[in-house]
């Protein structure tokens, strides 16, 4: 093993500082760049300490503060009007840094994609994602549809902590809370069937449609329901079960006595 040299002879080596800035221009982590050192250049003592000190002595720094706005909007727009259209501003700024050797933070890359392409900046890569717009909801009225889902965020880690699980039923139409229920599992079908029972033996009113999602408690209770409902005539009594994701259901999590 090479007998590392503790002296300052590191700062005539120019291969040294080329390979440095070569780095720091690709973006290297300082993590990354003192494992790329230490093993081709490991006659020197490194650490992050020893590395900060030899940038600085290089001169060799991660933003260039002295880069003018003017250069940075004449390589955005060269890139832009070549190769470099369909580039995001991250990408951009990687391309900034290794092609033309501009050493600017990610914000005014940003900012100068902003003013000359902003329908372009926001097609590649929009500050935040845009959900999908939400629809209508109609309804024929009360007890027409009715919301079934549970609610597991109150079972705390692997649902073992604290074993509080809750399943409810809410009317789409009123958003009257209909049966609310809390157990130790709501993943049980047949738990979750008796529950939906209780509810129309003590109510005697059923809905017309329920909604619901296609999760593994579902199955007695759509059946329940599609046997129950084939006796009034009224609609076939597979149009009487609605699947759908929880996401775009009323689920219980919007419920204001479960967000206190």
């Amino acid at each position: 093993m090479a007998a590392r040299i503790r002296n300052e002879s590191w700062i005539e080596d120019e291969e040294l500082k080329e390979v440095m800035k070569k780095y720091v221009s690709q973006g290297l982590r300082r993590e990354e760049m003192l494992d790329y050192l230490e093993r081709d250049f490991s006659q020197y003592a490194w650490s992050f300490r020893t590395l900060d000190r030899r940038l600085r002595a290089f001169g060799i720094y991660y933003t260039d503060r002295r880069v003018s706005l003017e250069e940075v909007q004449d390589a955005v727009r060269k890139e832009l009007d070549g190769p470099g259209k369909l580039l995001g501003y991250r990408a951009m700024q990687n391309r900034l840094r290794q092609e033309h050797d501009l050493l600017v933070p990610r914000d005014l890359v940003h900012a100068v994609m902003f003013d000359l392409d902003e329908e372009g900046l926001a097609a590649r890569c929009p500050i935040r994602k845009k959900g999908k717009p939400k629809g209508h909801f109609t309804t024929k009225g009360v007890n027409w549809v009715c919301s079934l889902d549970g609610h597991d965020k109150l079972m705390g880690y692997r649902n073992s902590t604290f074993p509080l699980a809750v399943y409810g039923c809410i009317d789409t139409a009123s958003r009257k809370l209909l049966w609310l229920r809390v157990w130790v599992t709501n993943s049980n079908p047949k738990v979750v069937g008796r529950w939906y029972l209780e509810y129309l033996y003590e109510s005697r009113v059923m809905p017309s449609i329920l909604r619901l999602d296609k999760g593994t408690e579902t199955g007695v209770i759509t059946t329940m329901h599609a046997f129950l409902r084939q006796s009034h005539g009224d609609m076939d009594p597979c149009d009487t079960v609605i699947y759908g994701p929880s996401t775009s259901n009323q689920v219980l999590s919007k419920l204001p006595v479960l967000n206190t």
